[in-house]
């Protein structure tokens, strides 16, 4: 399950636009920071994506993804032209063959961004690619059997799409002020263009002519949605703009009353999500925002904003920046399947404890990352040599992994997160993903 939002200038009331995204998977299923340069490739290079081998490009552009380690495609990335996008889950009625013949959600995003200058060009490669080879992948990681169909947000400095498919049908509408999707189908007859074979001499509604209602309300969609736009107005209203870090904030959101939360009764309704067992199955495994800012004046055309850890709740967003090469294999950014030195591994040790301790180790993090986020954002927005991009980058990152470290330690000397059988189903999934993952606690 994953929450995905885009705004335009309309909504923030200047000369920004805004993506953001959670990727919701499962909790063990690390999620890396993947930064690639460009390349080109003899004509005729096969590619082999998750499942399926397919023709390369001639050349491909510089991107950065946030990735399920184990798999090709991603949850969510940036090219180099400002070009983003990121994908959902959608249930449809169409039966699935589960041949693993196609290409993922998660593959088609990337070779979106390997492929495309501008979100039209993506929005359209898209649609080719889907009607080419169909979307029959298996997307899930210990489970086999998650067959679904996808929903994308794809954006730029100058337009933004909603596109939704159901097998190999699709529609699109272009967005104009906020848009957010949550794992269901949005587009009603409302679409700006839909699949050929289903024009029709009066319009469908693409979302009740393709979703499958039970799954559907499973994923409370709606309500996440709603959060989603209500969490985003209220902080918009109180100072008239909406920007980077509002968005920050949003995706760090949960259900019911901030002070209230505890992971142990954590549900879909929340859009930074924590697992608790087979109810709420899956965990934030990453986060990214993506800013524009159109004024020909500003300094940077578009800033990157990746979390590279699970659970924003007790995370911070780092950035990154194009034209750079200390993140090009990075290990700290390429955790594997089990416990590592890799960022996402150091703060799931953090997220991990509290599980059952959540306000006393917020507090503890809080004392040490206070100012974190606006002091980055405000700096990362006004460097423009590529040297000292570098250089910030590789700080922030740095100061992160400090951070951890040093709440580790005092979680540990004040005892603080330790496993306890605060509510004994919650307590045995979370020692069992534990074990699987070998992490010390």
């Amino acid at each position: 399950m994953c929450d995905t939002s885009f705004v335009t200038q309309k909504f923030t009331g200047s000369t920004k636009r805004i993506f953001a995204k959670n990727s919701d998977r499962e909790p063990n299923e690390a999620q890396e920071i993947l930064h690639l340069g460009r390349k080109s490739y003899p004509n005729g290079t096969p590619l082999k994506t998750t499942y399926i081998t397919i023709p390369q490009a001639e050349k491909t552009y510089e991107i950065f993804l946030s990735k399920p380690f184990q798999m090709w495609g991603a949850e969510m990335g940036v090219n180099e032209f400002g070009v983003c996008i990121g994908n959902e889950a959608v249930f449809t009625n169409i039966k699935k063959r589960k041949k693993n013949d196609g290409l993922t959600g998660m593959d088609l995003i990337r070779l979106a961004l390997e492929r495309s200058e501008s979100a039209t060009a993506a929005l359209n490669l898209i649609i080719t690619l889907l009607e080419t080879y169909g979307q029959d992948a298996n997307g899930g990681y210990e489970n086999k059997n998650f067959f679904y169909h996808n929903s994308f947000l794809i954006g730029d400095a100058k337009d933004a799409y909603v596109l939704e498919t159901a097998d190999r049908y699709w529609a699109y509408k272009r967005i104009d002020s906020y848009y957010a999707i949550s794992n269901g189908l949005t587009i009603d007859t409302d679409y700006d263009r839909i699949s050929e074979s289903l024009k029709q001499t009066k319009p469908i509604s693409f979302r009740e002519k393709f979703s499958d209602l039970f799954y559907t309300n499973m994923s409370h969609c709606q309500t996440r949605r709603a959060n989603n736009e209500s969490n985003a107005m209220k902080l918009k209203q109180i100072k008239n703009n909406y920007i980077a870090l509002d968005a920050f904030q949003v995706l760090k959101s949960h259900h019911g009353a901030a002070d209230d939360f505890r992971p142990d009764s954590g549900n879909m309704s929340s859009i930074c999500l924590h697992a608790t067992g087979p109810i709420t199955p899956n965990d934030t495994t990453g986060s990214l925002v993506v800013e524009w800012d159109t004024d020909p004046n500003a300094t940077n055309a578009f800033s990157v904003f990746f979390t590279g850890t699970a659970n924003p709740c007790l995370s911070l967003f780092k950035p990154f920046f194009f034209g750079t090469k200390g993140w090009i294999g990075n290990k700290i950014l390429s955790p594997k399947d089990k416990f590592d030195d890799s960022l996402w591994w150091k703060q799931a040790q953090v997220s991990r404890k509290a599980n059952f301790d959540y306000k006393s180790v917020k507090e503890e993090l809080a004392e040490l990352t206070n100012g974190f986020e606006q002091k980055m954002y405000n700096e990362s927005l006004t460097i423009i040599a590529l040297e000292k991009k570098e250089k910030f980058q590789q700080e922030q990152l740095q100061s992160h992994m400090e951070i951890l470290d040093q709440t580790i330690k005092k979680l540990e000397a004040n005892q603080i997160g330790k496993f306890k059988w605060s509510s004994p189903f919650y307590s045995c999934y979370w020692m069992i993903q534990n074990k699987k993952a070998k992490i010390r606690l």
